[in-house]
């Protein structure tokens, strides 16, 4: 018997139809905005410069050399815009939605190696006006998958000032922003301990952990970085919040560090309540992929497993042997199942072992259940003059 491969799963029907509702619903949201629908190959050409190249399925081609499954779209986009846009006007706006495949389990997405991945590129344009978009569609994602949103942004980039100035060793940067990252002060202090550094420098460093909360935070930094670099970092980020009218669901985190290679600018991440993991996240990766670019991505699996769980029915609501007033009630979202026995008794038997409400015969509407309440398909009916 065939089996899902370990970190892969088979989705049944009612979280099919679930995810189907919220990728149309969120790919609605986009088209208002102007975000162009587009898709990448599944293949890619294998490079050891991609970010996920040691995550990646590789596949020998007999006449492409070495192939990998695609494992990130931010890559997959700036392949597309540079070879199908190169000369196009700025701003661009791309969405995508589709799967991506791991060759190791990742931790950070509940130890899966396939998932699906919606997400926005703003490509062309760096300023606090594009980034407040994204911003601002970050937001609304989730609010239109009926969750509370809580967005946290930061900047990188002061963090990296932060560390030129204070002259950290390279090897030392990964480890230092991840401990800030994760609010880790007693591993922050060791490695800081570890160089030579002002005082004033080891002070900022040792509170980026702290600077978390509204805008006020903004001048807790500013107090204690007075050099122009890193200044200039909380500028951005308050031009950002200068584009919205209410910034109340927005919170600032300086301590966001993660990636400093990648992200050159503002990076995002959105929450809900009750829920400890993002469900989304993103930033300006300027110079990285592309002159100008940034985005986000959303986990769809991340994103259900969020969602109040909703006992949707799996059987259809009504079951039919006249074909015409079942076409009515179809295109009223009624849920029709075509009956595939003309017995009636037959048909009658499989409907209540399915739990079937409703017959629909060509004389009418029969209840089948005592939770059967046909006004509302009966109303639907003549309403259709059916």
């Amino acid at each position: 018997m065939f089996a899902a491969p370990e970190g892969t799963r088979f989705v049944l029907p009612p979280e099919a139809r679930q995810r189907a509702q919220l990728v149309e619903k969120l790919q609605r949201l986009y088209d208002t905005w102007g975000y162009a629908r587009v898709d990448t190959p599944m293949l890619e050409p294998y490079t050891p410069k991609h970010p996920r190249a040691e995550q990646s399925f590789k596949l020998s081609d007999r006449d492409s050399g070495v192939l990998s499954l695609r494992s990130d779209f931010t890559t997959a986009l700036s392949a597309l815009v540079e070879t199908h846009f190169p000369n196009e006007q700025a701003p661009m706006r791309f969405q995508y939605e589709g799967h991506l495949l791991l060759a190791i389990k990742n931790p950070d997405l509940a130890r899966t190696r396939e998932f699906t991945q919606l997400g926005l590129e703003l490509i062309g344009v760096s300023n606090a006006r594009a980034d407040a978009e994204l911003i601002h569609l970050a937001r609304e994602s989730v609010r239109a998958v009926g969750l509370t949103p809580r967005v946290e942004l930061g900047n990188p980039g002061y963090v990296q000032v932060l560390f030129d100035l204070a002259e950290i060793p390279e090897v030392l940067q990964e480890s230092l922003a991840d401990a800030i990252d994760r609010k880790d002060e007693a591993t922050l202090e060791n490695l800081l301990h570890s160089v030579e550094i002002s005082s004033e420098l080891y002070r900022a460093l040792k509170t980026i952990p702290d600077l978390y909360g509204n805008v006020q935070i903004l001048e807790e930094a500013k107090k204690l970085t007075p050099w122009p670099e890193a200044r200039a970092k909380l500028e951005r980020i308050e031009a950002v919040l200068a584009e919205f009218e209410d910034d109340s669901e927005l919170l600032i985190d300086l301590g966001m560090a993660r990636r400093l290679s990648y992200y050159t600018g503002i990076t995002f991440r959105a929450y809900t309540f009750d829920f400890g993991q993002p469900l989304l996240g993103g930033g300006r990766y300027d110079g990285v992929l592309l002159p100008y670019a940034a985005g986000f991505g959303i986990g769809l699996e991340r994103l259900l497993s969020a969602l109040p769980q909703k006992g949707e029915r799996m059987v259809a609501e009504v079951i039919t042997l006249d074909d015409i007033p079942a076409r009515a009630l179809r295109q009223a979202g009624v849920w029709v199942e075509r009956a595939l026995s003309t017995d009636l008794a037959e048909v009658k038997a499989y409907a209540k072992s399915k739990g079937i409400l409703y017959l629909l015969t060509d004389k009418g509407l029969e209840p089948l259940s005592e939770k059967a309440v046909p006004e509302r398909l009966e109303n639907l009916l003549e309403a259709k003059g059916a």
